[in-house]
């Protein structure tokens, strides 16, 4: 009987003692859309995110992964359209990874045009009070409104990398500069819920966003490592940029 308890107790250390990080799930909606006498169904696809001490990783459900080496201080773009990977070196500058002949592009990156501020709307989302925000950009003379609920109210301790970590992700995400990352910098905690509405070539364009699931898990196995047999490169690609 005693050994059969010092064996029960065992298991429940090892339990406890495995590498539990911070789980982030996050549903995302596009509606349909009609362009040039096209129809496009609406979309429904899942981003995961694991935060670590050492570690980050974000698959965006879209085809590119971001995995951020905290201690190196290092950012992989994973692209697995064409299975290969970024190494960036943080201040991220999207601009400067696309390819040469979408240099227009690059230059009316830099150019956007952003602005932030909160509202007096609280929303609770999955048991986290939020508060709202209005985030209006134009990006290569586009206009994009969102509608962004966050809350620094979580469920887990994000303090640290909400600080370090996410503002170079996102950075990348929305593709702007340090500059211009000084207005979504406003936006206090983490992103919980949002929704856009972008206007382009006169199609409108709406999505909505939920993070579904915040928790304690321990990651699976090799998550935090590149992708076995990915090519390293300088830059995007074309076939990748369909992708964003």
């Amino acid at each position: 009987m005693k050994r059969m308890v010092i064996l029960a107790l065992a298991l429940v250390f090892l339990a406890t003692a495995l590498p539990a990080d911070v789980y982030i799930k996050t549903i995302n909606h596009v509606d349909p859309i009609n362009a040039m006498g096209q129809s496009f169904p609406a979309r429904d696809t899942v981003s995961e995110q694991w935060i670590s001490d050492d570690f980050y990783y974000l698959d965006t459900g879209e085809g590119f992964s971001y995995l951020y080496d905290i201690k190196k201080n290092i950012i992989y773009l994973i692209s697995h359209r064409t299975k290969s990977y970024l190494e960036i070196k943080p201040p991220a500058d999207f601009s400067s990874l696309l390819p040469p002949e979408l240099a227009p592009m690059a230059q009316a990156l830099e150019q956007m045009t952003m602005s932030v501020r909160p509202t007096e709307e609280t929303r609770v989302v999955n048991n986290i009070k939020c508060q709202g925000y209005r985030l209006e950009m134009t990006m290569m003379m586009y206009p994009i409104e969102m509608n962004i609920w966050a809350s620094e109210e979580l469920p887990v301790n994000l303090k640290k990398f909400l600080e370090t970590v996410w503002p170079e992700i996102n950075k990348l995400e929305f593709k702007v500069s340090s500059q211009a990352y000084s207005e979504l910098a406003k936006i206090k905690g983490l992103w919980i819920a949002s929704e856009t509405r972008a206007q382009m070539t006169g199609v409108e364009v709406t999505s909505r966003s939920e993070v579904s699931e915040i928790s304690k898990k321990t990651p699976p196995k090799g998550i935090y490592t590149l992708p076995a047999n990915y090519r390293k490169k300088d830059r995007l690609e074309m076939e990748d940029i369909q992708g964003f």
